[in-house]
């Protein structure tokens, strides 16, 4: 039987962190130690990229029409 992990990384309490997860659709894995959680490379870089234009002060509108 294979199991699958995903990509984890420690989670983040920082509002623009949450909501980046949110938007590309990744999930928080609680335990003693909360990590965020991903199917893939390609969902977690798009996290990274979303965060970072969050933290630039991009809107959400331009980041929803560059995301598709």
């Amino acid at each position: 039987m294979n199991l699958i992990m995903g990509i984890r990384i420690k989670a983040s309490e920082d509002f623009n962190d949450l909501l980046a997860l949110s938007i590309v659709g990744g999930r928080v894995a609680d335990g003693k130690y909360p990590k965020f959680s991903f199917h893939s490379d390609i969902q977690r870089n798009k996290y990274e990229e979303v965060r970072k234009k969050l933290k630039g002060g991009e809107s959400l509108e331009n980041i929803g029409n560059t995301s598709t």
